[in-house]
């Protein structure tokens, strides 16, 4: 079966890297979204999102999509199924909404990882990232995403993520707890 694994959480908690370390360490395809933002340094159009202008964002068949900090994010069906081609373990990042709409849409194919990190390790991420971390995460879309919503209890696994490498050993747990099969 194939099967997707949502990755959400704050800003800053780290999902792009544990997306990375997914891909390199297990195997797994990272499933690109889509943004009206503009790129961040060293951000590539297909490698990091697919970056958008307004008109084309809503030309896709977007599985879910929500406006954030002024830009909007979303996730196709057409970078789902391009993936799904090609392995059978993907990995998304998605917001809380996000992640709640793919559990009622993929069902049984979708396990979802709410990670947690310290907030001390969210303002400094923030920062080596080049925002201001307390406005960052003080903002709607922060703070709807600081904690686990009402609609994701019981239906996501809690990662926390504030050593590498106890985060390196949760994964590894998590991933046979879900009988999810890696190449590795």
């Amino acid at each position: 079966m194939k099967k997707i694994l949502i990755l959400c959480g704050p800003p800053g908690v780290g999902k792009t890297t544990i997306a990375n370390y997914l891909v390199q360490a297990y195997g797994f395809k990272r499933v690109i979204t889509h943004t009206t933002r503009v790129p961040r340094p060293n951000e590539q159009t297909g490698r990091d999102y697919y970056f958008e202008t307004e008109k084309s964002f809503f030309t896709h068949q977007l599985l879910e999509y929500v406006k954030y900090d002024h830009h909007w994010y979303g996730s196709s069906l057409e970078a789902l199924n391009a993936v799904w081609a090609t392995a059978d373990q993907a990995v998304i990042i998605l917001d809380t909404k996000g992640a709640e709409t793919y559990l009622q849409k993929l069902g049984r194919q979708a396990i979802c990882w709410y990670i947690i990190s310290s907030s001390w390790q969210l303002n400094q991420r923030l920062l080596q990232r080049g925002v201001d971390g307390r406005s960052h995460l003080l903002s709607r879309e922060g703070q709807r995403d600081s904690k686990l919503p009402a609609g994701l209890q019981g239906k996501c696994w809690l990662l926390e993520n504030n050593k590498w490498e106890k985060t390196l050993k949760l994964i590894t747990q998590l991933l046979a707890q879900a009988n999810v099969h890696s190449d590795n």
